[in-house]
């Protein structure tokens, strides 16, 4: 099963009838829709985001946008998943799936998904903002799709991978657990460090941490 049909299936389905009157309309429409919701949310956030410069930004009346959308929660979860499915492409035409090394496949997914920021600014912002959003209206949804997106994709894309690298006694499946648990507890740590201080997400640090987990990682696992 390829990766985007999986996470198709976690996340809110955008064929959903809640969005059938959006995916209805022409295609240059849609995308001025959704262009104008990510940048008012990626520099806002959730609460501050006005819905009236949403359709202003769109070239939409507000009440037609509110046709598209229920709700200003369901149209930024639509954006949400929207943005995931983008990502999920990405890295499914980037990443090399010969690659059967568990730790530089784990990086080159990293690098990719973090290369997007230069293809796709307004997309990175907005997913920077959804990762430290704090709104109790949208934030329990935020990371149960988080959790389960981050589960599946890593399940699916290292399900190949070359497990004789491994020392004796070294189980890879729960070796991949692990390493998910580590990369919440990091995410958990740059949330709480944003809480405290804000900040734009700094790039070079963040990896830099990553690459020092995944070197640890690596002895410990590896013969």
């Amino acid at each position: 099963m390829k990766l985007t049909t999986l996470v198709n299936k976690l996340v809110v389905r955008r064929t959903d009838r809640l969005f059938a009157k959006f995916l209805s309309i022409e295609e240059e429409k849609r995308e001025r829709v959704i262009n104008a919701a990510m940048k008012e949310f990626a520099q806002k956030g959730y609460s501050a985001a006005s819905t009236n410069e949403i359709a202003k930004e769109a070239g939409i009346s507000k009440g037609l946008l509110f046709h598209y959308f229920t709700s200003k929660k369901d149209m930024y979860l639509y954006l949400y998943d929207h943005s995931i499915e983008m990502l999920v492409n990405e890295v499914e035409a980037k990443v090399d799936r010969e690659e059967r090394d568990f730790f530089k496949k784990i990086r080159q997914t990293a690098v990719v998904k973090l290369g997007i920021y230069n293809v796709h600014p307004d997309l990175f912002q907005f997913m920077e903002k959804a990762f430290f959003e704090e709104s109790p209206e949208v934030k329990p949804e935020l990371l149960e799709r988080y959790k389960r997106i981050a589960a599946s994709e890593y399940s699916h894309m290292f399900a190949d991978i070359d497990t004789s690298k491994f020392k004796d006694g070294v189980d890879p499946g729960r070796a991949l657990q692990v390493v998910l648990w580590s990369m919440e507890g990091l995410g958990e740590k740059m949330r709480e460090q944003h809480r405290r201080v804000g900040g734009e997400l700094q790039i070079e640090e963040l990896m830099s941490e990553f690459d020092a987990y995944m070197e640890l990682f690596e002895r410990s696992f590896y013969k």
